[in-house]
């Protein structure tokens, strides 16, 4: 069976926080646009196109936030004790881009989801199990968590927490060093005389602040 596309479109109202939370994630990839709203357009190929109906984006609203996830319904219980997400995952593909204004507080949550942005401009936070992160080009604070992804950054000036309990830590860059962990697994600095705090955490994997994009 084909895949199946999926969209979910959410005004904002200013200073509105954005929380999404795509629990089996491919690639999720962020993307501005000059709208008012998000936008979020999934690409679905689940247990081999069978489960392709199951999929659902809900939205929630609360306070001064915004939710919004992805939901597979009861599919993966019909299929009895031994059916899961893992067991289809070799069947199974989800893709995400998500449109969001400028200016956005957003906070994105996945198992084995990976993030990307050519350009992000707004406050970031990631919560994120296997997944990596790879930002080329950011303006705002950054708190970027995964327990065994990367954490890939083009960083031009800011304040720099990074740890990696098992991992390295690569620049390039000059930094003024607060304090240095040993084994180059922790860094505490300034980067071009300071600016937005950017927060990095892996358990066990790398961390790389480049100058410019790789490639």
């Amino acid at each position: 069976m084909a895949q199946r596309t999926v969209e979910k479109t959410e005004r904002l109202s200013r200073g509105q926080e954005v929380f999404v939370d795509f629990k089996f994630a491919g690639d999720i990839q962020l993307q501005h646009w000059n709208q008012s709203e998000i936008k979020v357009v999934a690409t679905v190929h689940i247990d081999d196109g069978a489960g392709n109906d199951s999929y659902s984006l809900v939205s929630e609203k609360s306070g001064s936030g915004l939710k919004i996830y992805s939901d597979f319904g009861d599919y993966f219980k019909k299929k009895g004790k031994k059916g899961s997400y893992t067991d289809c995952h070799s069947t199974t593909k989800l893709e995400y881009v998500v449109y969001l204004p400028k200016g956005i507080k957003l906070k994105v949550k996945s198992i084995s989801g990976s993030l990307s942005a050519q350009t992000f401009e707004g406050e970031l936070t990631t919560d994120l199990i296997s997944g990596d992160v790879e930002l080329a080009n950011y303006n705002g604070p950054l708190k970027l968590k995964t327990i065994s992804g990367n954490l890939d950054v083009v960083i031009k000036k800011a304040e720099v927490r990074a740890k990696s309990l098992t991992g390295t830590i690569y620049s390039d860059l000059e930094i003024s060093f607060n304090s240095k962990g040993d084994h180059g697994n922790k860094v505490y600095g300034s980067i071009n005389n300071g600016g937005d705090m950017v927060k990095m955490e892996t358990i066990s994997g790398n961390i790389y602040m480049r100058s410019k994009p790789k490639g």
